[in-house]
């Protein structure tokens, strides 16, 4: 019998991605947490904001709702980015201190950090590695944008600022999708069809590590 758990992750990119990824890989549909209740199914995910939400004053109601879980059987699966930090460590150090926290406020919950559970990095990471290969000109583009730009030393500002990861994944889909309005709300985070074939690829190794991660409560 499938195990009820919730889903603990960062914000509404998280919350897609992982939504469509459990659905077409384990054939399970996710509900969204309203009101701090999962609802009859028992399997729900909930963005907590960011990967300090669990500690201090204001994760309070987070960790209250990780013990009611707990005391109910209802698993608690903790997803969020490992990061990276510019001494290095980010997926350590990410890990030390969640975990810190589980001990800390006696929680019970499973933790997975993206890209892959063991190095630094982001969800951005991961959904990098598993884009359809017919698109990697894109970021073939993207690369000689990037290294394109410490080369200009007369702008306003010098150096200029390597966009973020985030910004690279917008380009992504921005590329992929009409000029319409309507095509470009498809790019925004909670908007975003990872089960479009054209796009993305749910299927490559990258995943391996959270399909590992997941099948327990999910198979």
């Amino acid at each position: 019998m499938m195990k009820k758990f919730n889903v603990f992750v960062e914000g509404d990119a998280d919350i897609k991605f992982l939504h469509d990824y459990i659905e077409v890989e384990f054939d399970v549909s996710l509900g969204v947490i309203k009101n701090g209740k999962c609802g009859v199914t028992g399997k729900c995910i909930n963005a907590t904001g960011g990967w300090k939400a669990l500690d201090g004053k204001g994760g309070d109601t987070l960790r209250d709702t990780m013990k009611e879980n707990t005391s109910e059987s209802i698993v608690n699966l903790v997803i969020f980015d490992a990061d990276t930090t510019t001494s290095g460590g980010g997926f350590s150090n990410r890990k030390a201190e969640i975990e810190g926290w589980k001990t800390k406020y006696g929680l019970d919950f499973e933790l997975f950090l993206f890209p892959d559970n063991g190095t630094d990095g982001a969800l951005e990471d991961l959904l990098e590695r598993i884009i359809n290969p017919r698109n990697e000109p894109v970021f073939e583009c993207w690369k000689r944008f990037e290294d394109c730009l410490p080369t200009k030393d007369t702008c306003t500002k010098n150096p200029l600022t390597i966009p973020a990861k985030k910004s690279k994944i917008y380009a992504y889909m921005e590329v992929l999708h009409g000029d319409s309005n309507k095509e470009k709300e498809k790019i925004k985070d909670h908007n975003r069809d990872f089960k479009n074939t054209l796009h993305w690829d749910l299927k490559v190794a990258a995943l391996k590590p959270l399909r590992e991660f997941l099948h327990g409560y999910l198979d």
